[in-house]
Parts: C-alpha cells; sequence; structure tokens
C-alpha cells in the first residue's frame, strides 16, 4: 500500500511537471485600455463599471478575490491608463500578455490610436472595441444590446452604482458579454490562441442573431 502511495504521488508530478502552465488557468485578465485620469475618467469608469455589472452576473463563490467571473471562469479587469502614454501603456500590457501568455485588450472610446502602444511579440488574441463608428483593424464589435436586455442591465447598473447608465456603460456591458459567450467553452483553456480567436468571431455571430 506505501509503495503504490509513492506512485501515485510520483504519476500525479510528472503529469504536474509535463503540463504547461499556459493550458489551463483558473483565473485571467482583461486590458482595459482607457482614460482612467484626467477631464475624461469619466469615460474609462463607465467602461470599466459597464463591464463589471457582466462579471457579477453569474457563477459568483464565497470569499472570491476577482472581478467576478466571465465564462464561468474568474476574471480581472485591469484598469489601463491611456493617459499615461504610450509607452507606459506598451509596458503595462507587456508585462499582463506574458503572465498570462494571451491578451484580451478593450479598447475605449476613440482609443484607436492605442494600438501603436501593443508591441509585436504580444500574442494579443483579440481586440474588442467599445466605438462602433471608428474602424478597428483586426477587432470585433459587440451590437447594441436589445431592448430588453438595455432594460435588464440599466437595473442591474442601478443596483451597483446609484445612477443610469449611459451609452459607454452599456458598451462595456455587451463587450463583457461577449467575452463571457466566447470564454465560456473553453473552461479556462487558453492554450489554443488561434481557437479562442475564432470563438469571438462564434460568440459576435450569435449575439447579432438574438
Amino acid at each position: 500500500m506505501l509503495r503504490l502511495s509513492r506512485l501515485c504521488r510520483l504519476f500525479v508530478l510528472v503529469l504536474l511537471m509535463g503540463t504547461p502552465v499556459s493550458l489551463w488557468a483558473h483565473s485571467f485578465d482583461i486590458a482595459v485600455i482607457a482614460p482612467f485620469s484626467g477631464p475624461e475618467a469619466t469615460v474609462g469608469a463607465s467602461l470599466w463599471q459597464g463591464m463589471r455589472v457582466a462579471t457579477r452576473e453569474a457563477d459568483g463563490h464565497p470569499q472570491e478575490t476577482s472581478d467576478g467571473h466571465l465564462g464561468g471562469v474568474d476574471s480581472n479587469l485591469r484598469r489601463i491608463d491611456s493617459q499615461a502614454g504610450t509607452a507606459q501603456v506598451a509596458q503595462q500590457l507587456r508585462a499582463l500578455a506574458e503572465s498570462q501568455g494571451f491578451l484580451i485588450a478593450v479598447l475605449g472610446p476613440n482609443q484607436a490610436s492605442m494600438l501603436e502602444a501593443l508591441p509585436e511579440e504580444i500574442p494579443a488574441v483579440v481586440l474588442l472595441a467599445a466605438n462602433a463608428a471608428v474602424q478597428v483593424p483586426n477587432h470585433f464589435t459587440p451590437p447594441t444590446l436589445p431592448a430588453a436586455s438595455r432594460l435588464a442591465f440599466s437595473d442591474a447598473y442601478r443596483q451597483f452604482y446609484g445612477s443610469a447608465p449611459d451609452t459607454v456603460a452599456q458598451r462595456g456591458y455587451a463587450i463583457a458579454r461577449l467575452i463571457d459567450i466566447a470564454v465560456r467553452p473553453t473552461d479556462g483553456h487558453f492554450s489554443n490562441k488561434a481557437l479562442l480567436q475564432q470563438q469571438f468571431a462564434d460568440a459576435l455571430l450569435l449575439q447579432r442573431q438574438q
């Protein structure tokens, strides 16, 4: 019995050693690139708050330390202040991408110029834009929320923040819902970046059909 126990422990150790750390994650981070300081700080706040309503809708558990859940996985909304300048934004994005092996980036309204802050070596999985009127290459822009969803979101937003959401908050919520739909089939497995990109495309198609 003792020998069997040791063999079992050795087998588990070999499995752990042979498993890439990026294969499965119990949490993931989303870079939210928007003005979080200066005269337009309310824009970044609205985007972040709209997204956070979506992260708190489902899959909660006691003593959680994340911002909530998207796709059944702990998610954190990392504020990247576009007012800090391109170099600082690039440094934060690089660190975030290196720590988890991929990057999901959300561009706030009128933040398309921040694309130049994405170094080529960053393994960006997907870019999501909050401004549907601005053409951003290689990005996904969720459709406008249906009337019923806008009403439900507005009620949830008021419960969280005590005020009515603006259009930027609505866009943030729609973006987070798109992430939720795309990530849920992965069950936290993010190693196949091409597949994850395809899941975002499929999720976008699904949202447009609703």
